[in-house]
């Protein structure tokens, strides 16, 4: 009896001691925690991420020749007028751009040209595009120092009318007088000597004045144009005698 009544002393020891110790771990948080038996946390699915669409921006290019775009470009109101837009890009004039702003390249003679083309080509797109008016302005050429030749009109026989090269004939004399204000143009008929000469002369005479009145409808002032008398041609070339020249003085 006395072994049995030892052994349950040490027993209860046993298990205050053990106790004691429980309660340490719970009290310093060493003991075991619930994380050991907990049920695992859902893990959120995953959400498939689908490629972002990429669209097309409208794009477009014009030259005097040649109009292209791209499908985007199919609702302008504007496309069905291409040829009309490359009526205005006349020698190397470009317009590329989309459907919200315009660049004009290329070069021109002056700046009143540039200017007419980029209003011409707003007026094309409208006041929703922004048109960037990036075309050069050539440097002018050289002024020639010596008047060209003199223009001749030959003119059919018994008639007055003027020839239908007149205007390329006396492009080059209009040109001199554009840029040399202080000179004349000379009016000069010619007719044949067979014939009744006064009736011959006046003709003449009518031939320059045809020919006067298309130096005028040119810008020419008539104070800057001179004739005189006309003269005749014997034998040779019977179209040397219906001919009237214009000259520089």
């Amino acid at each position: 009896m006395k072994n049995q009544s030892s052994y349950n002393r040490w027993s209860w020891i046993v298990a205050l001691i053990l106790a004691l110790i429980l309660l340490w771990m719970l009290l310093t948080g060493r003991g075991p925690s619930s994380d050991c038996c907990a049920t695992p946390a859902a893990v959120a699915p995953v959400e498939e991420v689908m490629p972002a669409v990429v669209t097309e921006a409208c794009s477009f290019s014009a030259s005097n020749t040649d109009f292209t775009s791209n499908e985007a470009c199919a609702s302008l109101a504007w496309l069905s007028k291409s040829d009309e837009l490359k009526s205005y890009l006349a020698g190397d004039l470009r317009a590329d751009g989309d459907d919200k702003s315009v660049v004009l390249t290329g070069s021109v003679g002056s700046e009143d040209i540039k200017t007419q083309i980029g209003q011409q080509a707003q007026t094309f797109f409208g006041p929703d595009v922004s048109v960037d008016n990036q075309i050069t302005v050539k440097a002018a050429e050289p002024v020639a120092m010596t008047p060209p030749p003199a223009a001749k009109l030959y003119f059919e026989s018994g008639k007055t009318t003027l020839p239908i090269d007149t205007d390329t004939l006396i492009a080059p004399i209009i040109e001199w007088l554009n840029a040399h204000p202080e000179s004349k143009a000379v009016l000069s008929g010619f007719h044949d000597s067979r014939g009744n000469q006064t009736a011959n002369e006046d003709l003449a005479y009518n031939r320059a004045k045809a020919a006067q009145a298309a130096l005028i409808a040119a810008g020419v002032d008539v104070m800057r144009i001179e004739f005189v008398k006309p003269e005749v041609v014997d034998g040779g070339d019977l179209n040397e005698a219906r001919r009237v020249e214009v000259s520089i003085k």
